[in-house]
């Protein structure tokens, strides 16, 4: 069976997806409809209910409210002579007058050749070229990494990048004395297993029409609106995990040059209209769903989402694949991250108990000392800040040591700057681990002290009856009769989040287990 024509209809069905998740993106975002829902930030509700980041549904809102601005633009992908990405190209440039002479130099041209334009999809991270950062370590030098994340994230108020944490120990290197040298970190490149394509699971997989999910979008109320996107979204995943495969078969038989490309990477873009990035997120996700089928069945059909998958990758293990698949399924995805990161740490198979709170040993002087590189450190970053990052390292190695030794000192030097500066003096932030514990949210910034049960009800005072809380949950959700707290904290609290009475609410946890309500998303007909 032919791979292109294939893997055409699969890029037309998912651009035909994103457009109806737009379409409903529009008024969920216009009326606000996440707090409505329990969640304070757009990019906390998309991760946690659709596996999507908040930045992307946006743009789909944003390209589907120009769509309906430029009639050209939107009769063109409507027949198909348009991809994806000249789609989100063209609503970013062309106006109502001269959307035509767009549309017709669109028909002829790739994203490079529209002059002028720049390219929505460039592989750029903050307006630069992308650079991989690699090395090779001992599990507590990885460790340290782990620790100066949070504290770099603490203090700027959100969850950071990599590359963003690199930064910001870059510039507190960057300002000690140390004139050292450096080893170039050990580069390595692992196997990549190959297999067969499900060519009747992939025709069968080509969803039916989601169109409809988009009717009368204006005047679905939030919870509708949220079940809508889900259907959409496990749709589209339906046809990611067959994408992903079909890539598989092209990337390891070189298909694209029998097609007229020189790379992958220009098949993808110009052929499918998609974005190589995405492309490579998919293809490397499917060459390790090969090596776990429980993962693979349960991503396919919906049951677990992709950023849920990608999570857990890391830990997966063919013994107890089973139990990190089933956990997945049962607690947010902010404390699966926990889970993955306390197992990669301490060198755990198993995951820990869903209504667990992982806990990792401090680190002691045994462990300060040398041992086996059996860990890796790898993120992806701007040109600048990755050379800044590296040369911050080479100042800090030892002449003639691993690089590892350089990067372990320059994180030592950060981790004791920050730890030395101010704490708050509430110690129910530090309990809490500085940051709000309302599942699925991510805030770290304008923490409140919170009474589960009000001062002014007869609670008191107790730590037991005090919790973390962001700002904007306090104020919007707990006050705004969105969301509901009962229990002891801080690891016997339940959650009741996006109140609706009489029928239940959209989500209930116990800390950030799944308690009676199903996170999975609805099917494409529900």
């Amino acid at each position: 069976m032919e791979v292109d024509p294939l893997l055409r209809r699969l890029a037309r069905q998912d651009a035909l997806c994103r457009r109806v998740i737009g379409r409903l993106a529009r008024p969920f975002l216009r009326r606000r409809a996440h707090l409505r829902l329990g969640f304070v930030r757009v990019d906390d509700y998309a991760r946690e209910r659709l596996g999507v980041s908040g930045r992307e549904l946006q743009e789909l809102g944003r390209v589907s409210r120009r769509l309906e601005e430029l009639p050209h633009v939107s009769r063109a992908f409507a027949e198909g002579a348009l991809s994806w990405s000249h789609v989100r190209l063209l609503a970013s440039v062309a106006t109502p007058d001269d959307e035509a002479e767009w549309v017709a130099r669109a028909r002829t041209s790739t994203i490079r050749e529209l002059l002028g334009a720049p390219d929505p999809d460039d592989d750029t991270i903050d307006g630069e070229l992308p650079v991989r950062f690699r090395l090779r370590c001992p599990r507590r030098v990885r460790r340290l990494w782990g620790y100066a994340t949070e504290y770099a994230s603490r203090m700027s108020g959100t969850r950071l990048a990599a590359w963003r944490v690199a930064e910001a120990v870059a510039a507190e290197g960057s300002a000690s004395a140390a004139t050292l040298d450096v080893r170039p970190p050990v580069t390595s490149r692992a196997p990549r297993p190959s297999g067969g394509v499900p060519w009747e699971a992939v025709v069968a997989a080509l969803p039916e029409d989601v169109a409809k999910l988009a009717f009368m979008a204006d005047a679905l109320d939030p919870f509708q609106l949220d079940a809508r996107l889900a259907a959409a979204v496990r749709a589209l995943q339906r046809i990611d995990f067959q994408t992903g495969s079909l890539l598989r078969l092209v990337a390891d038989r070189r298909l694209h040059h029998a097609y007229g490309f020189r790379t992958l990477a220009d098949y993808v873009r110009y052929r499918l209209g998609c974005a190589p990035r995405r492309a490579r997120a998919l293809l490397a996700l499917d060459r390790r769903l090969v090596e776990f089928p429980a993962l693979a069945a349960a991503y396919r059909s919906g049951r677990i989402g992709l950023a849920r998958a990608i999570a857990i990758l890391p830990v997966l293990h063919p013994e107890t694949e089973a139990e990190w698949v089933r956990r997945a399924q049962e607690v947010t995805l902010r404390r699966l991250g926990d889970f993955v990161e306390w197992a990669l740490e301490v060198g755990a198979l198993e995951p820990p108990r869903a209504d667990a709170i992982p806990v990792l040993p401090p680190l002691d002087e045994g462990q300060m000392c040398a041992g086996a590189c059996d860990a890796e450190i790898v993120f992806d970053g701007p040109t600048s800040v990755i050379s800044l990052f590296r040369a911050a390292v080479r100042a800090f190695t030892p002449r003639g040591a691993p690089g590892w030794e350089g990067f372990d000192r320059l994180l030592l030097h950060a981790l004791g700057e920050w730890t030395r500066q101010p704490r708050h003096r509430d110690p129910i932030f530090e309990r809490d681990g500085w940051r709000c514990a309302v599942p699925a949210c991510t805030a770290r910034a304008s923490l409140h002290d919170h009474h589960v049960v009000y001062r002014s009800e007869g609670g008191s005072h107790a730590w037991g009856n005090r919790v973390a809380i962001c700002a904007a949950h306090h104020i919007h959700g707990i006050h705004g009769m969105r969301i509901k707290v009962s229990g002891v904290a801080p690891h016997d609290l339940t959650w009741e989040i996006g109140l609706r009475r009489p029928r239940p609410p959209l989500l209930r946890t116990h800390g950030d287990r799944y308690l009676d309500v199903d996170p999975r998303p609805p099917s494409v007909a529900a």
